[in-house]
């Protein structure tokens, strides 16, 4: 049965995050690059995106987490993927695929599947996403599923986690998927069970979206106000979203 994390928990992670400010180096989607990188930044994290194959293994060796994200897949981000998975094999990097309609692109599918044979890869996806890709979990060796939506399903070998946070207006603004893929992997830089990682990082995203809704007109004001909220989240604003007492 799936449980929840509580205030203290996420709020553990949030203050490692400020602490130690990892770099999380995405090759994401064109798309999503700006509202990734303001997201990571507000999260107290670092992001970085080279894509060309020549340094993006330097990149990634030095990073505290890889993202790997089908968004926009070009021929250059293709051919750096394997330097990707190489860094995080080799330098024991954690690593999150963000499979972007996989259902609807052979190449999509075969880059996946690729990224599966690594162990430990955390999966961060839509129901649609993941049920194309069910073959290649089922067959994954402790890979962690993150299945997003009204409530948000963690599955790993530790244990599963459902969160029930968010707003209606996140589903409004371009990327904003994608950008909770990247603040998934900056938790898993500094939490070591990846099942916990996805949920603060999701717990923080989603009452930083009720908080930013609050303030919002509509989806444009409420693109800025995400950023201002999730940079404002402390453990005190935490517990009173989650029903918590002090």
């Amino acid at each position: 049965m799936a449980g929840c994390l509580d205030a203290s928990s996420v709020a553990a992670v949030l203050a490692r995050m400020a602490e130690t400010r990892p770099r999380v180096h995405c090759l994401t989607n064109t798309v999503a690059q700006n509202v990734t990188a303001n997201m990571l930044l507000a999260f107290g994290a670092i992001p970085s995106m080279a894509v060309h194959v020549d340094e993006v293994a330097g990149f990634a060796q030095g990073a505290g987490a890889i993202l790997i994200n089908l968004g926009t897949i070009s021929a250059e981000g293709e051919l750096a993927i394997p330097k990707l998975l190489e860094a995080a094999r080799d330098h024991h990097k954690p690593l999150v695929l963000d499979p972007v309609f996989v259902e609807l692109s052979p190449l999509r599918r075969h880059i996946a599947r690729e990224v599966l044979r690594l162990p430990d890869v955390v999966v961060r996806g839509n129901a649609t996403e993941m049920a194309a890709l069910a073959s290649e979990l089922d067959a994954a060796e402790r890979v962690t599923r993150v299945t997003t939506g009204k409530v948000d399903h963690i599955e790993g070998k530790r244990g599963a986690l459902a969160i029930a946070h968010g707003h209606p207006l996140m589903t409004k603004v371009t990327g904003l998927g994608c950008a909770s893929s990247a603040l998934v992997a900056a938790c898993c830089a500094v939490e070591t069970d990846p099942v916990i990682a996805a949920g603060a990082a999701l717990t923080a995203f989603g009452i930083a979206g009720e908080i930013a809704a609050a303030k919002s007109a509509g989806p444009g004001s409420f693109a800025v106000n995400l950023i201002d909220a999730l940079a404002s989240l402390d453990e005190a604003l935490l517990r009173r979203h989650m029903g918590e007492r002090a």
